[in-house]
C-alpha cells in the first residue's frame, strides 16, 4: 500500500526559492540528494532524489514572497476538500489548477493562518508498487520523517484538519509534556503543537531524518546556510537541528533515537 496516495497522507514536500538553482546545489551538497531538472507549465522544476525515489521538488517563487517550503496533503478531490475547508474558515490562496501528468492542486490558509497545499494524483499505473511504509523514512537519510503544524488554538486546528483531511490524534507523553500526534489511518506522519515564539505566525514544518545531525549542520554552515540556534537533543526522539538553506527556506534535521525492532 502507498500510503501517500490515500486521502489525508502527506505525500509531497515542495520548496518555493527565490534563487532554486542555488538552493538545489546547497541541499545536494547538505543531504543524500541528487536532483533532476524538467521543464514545467508552471517553469523549470528539479525533483530531489534519495536514489532514484524523488522526495522533494524545488522551483522558483510564483510571486514576490520569502523562500519557504510547502507540504501537500494528498485528497480524493481537490475541489471538494478546498469546499469544505473554506466552509470552515480558510482562506483559498492559489487553485485549483491542473499540472498535465501530476494532478489537480491548490492551497489554503487554515482559519489560523497556517498553509497547507492539496493534490490529487493522476491515475498511476502501478504506483511505486514497491513503496515501504511511511515508518521507513525513520531509518531513511533524506527521507521526510514528520511534519508539524504550530498553531495559536490546537483544538480548532484539530477540529478543521480532521474534518477536511480525515485525521484521527493521538496524544503521547513525551518528555516535552503531552504531544497530539496526527494519524492518517494506523500511520502517524505529524503532530500539532501550540507555538513555541512569539512573533512567529501559525506554519507547518518538517523534518528530514539524517545519519548525524551535528555534520548536516557543519555541512549547511560551511556551504552558505545558517544554524538556527545549536542542535539540541530530544529524550527518547532524537537530536535535532534546524538549519536555513542561503535562500531563506527552513527545515529540520533530525538523527532519530534507534527504534526498537518488532518482536516476530
Amino acid at each position: 500500500m502507498n500510503v501517500a496516495l490515500h486521502h489525508g497522507a502527506f505525500s509531497w514536500s515542495e520548496l518555493m526559492s527565490e534563487d532554486p538553482a542555488a538552493a538545489a546545489d546547497f541541499y545536494g551538497k547538505v543531504l543524500p540528494w541528487s536532483s533532476q531538472t524538467m521543464d514545467m507549465p508552471t517553469g523549470p522544476y528539479t525533483i530531489s532524489k534519495i536514489g532514484e525515489k524523488p522526495v522533494a521538488g524545488i522551483m522558483g517563487l510564483p510571486h514576490p514572497m520569502p523562500t519557504v517550503w510547502v507540504y501537500y496533503v494528498t485528497v480524493d478531490d481537490v475541489d471538494q476538500a478546498l469546499a469544505k475547508a473554506e466552509s470552515l474558515g480558510a482562506k483559498t490562496e492559489f487553485g485549483p489548477m491542473n499540472v498535465p501528468g501530476v494532478g489537480r492542486l491548490a492551497g489554503f490558509l487554515d482559519p489560523q493562518g497556517a498553509y497547507i497545499s492539496v493534490i490529487t494524483y493522476e491515475a498511476m499505473e502501478n504506483p511505486d508498487p514497491d513503496n515501504p511504509p511511511f515508518a521507513a523514512n525513520f531509518k531513511t537519510p533524506g527521507a521526510f520523517s514528520w511534519y508539524s503544524l504550530q498553531t495559536t488554538d490546537m483544538d480548532a486546528a484539530k477540529a478543521f484538519y480532521s474534518a477536511v483531511f480525515g485525521w484521527t490524534y493521538q496524544v503521547m507523553d513525551m518528555p516535552t509534556g503531552p504531544y497530539t500526534t496526527i494519524m492518517v489511518g494506523e500511520t502517524g506522519m505529524g503532530g500539532i503543537t501550540p507555538l513555541t515564539q512569539e512573533g512567529i505566525p501559525p506554519h507547518w514544518s518538517s523534518f528530514i531524518t539524517v545519519d548525524d545531525a551535528d555534520a548536516v549542520a557543519g555541512a549547511a554552515t560551511k556551504h552558505g546556510g545558517k544554524l538556527l540556534g545549536p542542535a539540541f537533543d530530544i529524550p527518547t526522539v532524537g537530536r535535532i537541528a534546524i538549519i536555513q538553506d542561503p535562500t531563506g527556506g527552513k527545515v529540520s534535521v533530525v538523527k532519530y533515537v534507534p527504534m526498537e525492532e518488532p518482536v516476530s
